[in-house]
């Protein structure tokens, strides 16, 4: 038995009962809710009703809208701390599968900010997404200079991981980063890759990476929604 508040209004009734079957793991992350129809039908409300509770429920991150597809359960936010160095594969490795999937190799980009950034005429730049246990996570465009000793560009540029494949090939250490984050909502080519839709807002992060001299290695911008990660700032 579904416990809430019978004295509460209708669409807070609503929303109670959905998030104790999300907490009780009745719907499971990934798991589409009911049709509007058959929820109006179950739970004895109309449409206005269930479509706020819904909504709100979308609000506080624990349900995902989905173009043309339906809402559905989010997954439990990931944490990871601002200041910290690491990248995705080295924040989650051991407790989920990381992959990176190349969209695009662009040799000689010319992006003013990642060459202000990288301090080159001229960076490679790798579009990957990043998938955690096979689902979008990020949409990140990496900006490496040509220059990097070793085979550190074509490696990533084949979906190895940048830490990994820097200590690999003997190339310099990240030893600080700088990042400047915005919120915003995602372009068309950006919600068909991660799978969200146009109101879904996104993290909009540049990254800096700079190896112990100051040098700078590498430079990132990475587009995540804002329901499948937290950020703390550790002092």
């Amino acid at each position: 038995m579904e416990a809430y508040d019978k004295l509460a209004p209708l669409y807070a009734q609503v929303k109670q009962r959905l998030s104790a079957r999300i907490t009780a793991g009745a719907l499971r992350e990934g798991d589409f809710l009911p049709p509007e129809p058959d929820l109006c039908a179950e739970m004895g409300v109309s449409r206005i009703t269930v479509r706020r509770a819904v909504k709100e429920l979308c609000d506080e991150g624990l349900l995902v809208r989905q173009q043309g597809r339906g809402t559905i359960v989010a997954r439990k936010k990931l944490q990871q701390t601002l200041v910290s160095l690491s990248g995705f594969s080295e924040a989650f490795e051991g407790e989920h599968r990381v992959v990176h999937e190349i969209l695009e190799i662009v040799e000689e980009a010319r992006t003013p900010e990642a060459l202000a950034a990288l301090k080159t005429p001229s960076a490679t730049r790798i579009d990957r997404l990043i998938l955690l246990d096979e689902r979008p996570l990020t949409l990140e465009s990496l900006y490496l200079d040509p220059a990097l000793p070793g085979d550190v560009v074509a490696q990533v540029g084949r979906g190895a991981p940048l830490f990994a494949t820097l200590r690999s090939e003997g190339a310099p250490q990240p030893a600080s980063a700088e990042r400047v984050m915005n919120v915003g909502f995602p372009t068309t080519t950006q919600r068909q890759h991660l799978a969200i839709n146009s109101t879904q807002p996104v993290y909009l992060v540049d990254k800096t990476l700079f190896a112990a001299d100051g040098h700078p290695l590498a430079f990132s911008r990475l587009v995540t929604p804002t329901h499948l990660i937290t950020f703390s700032i550790r002092t």
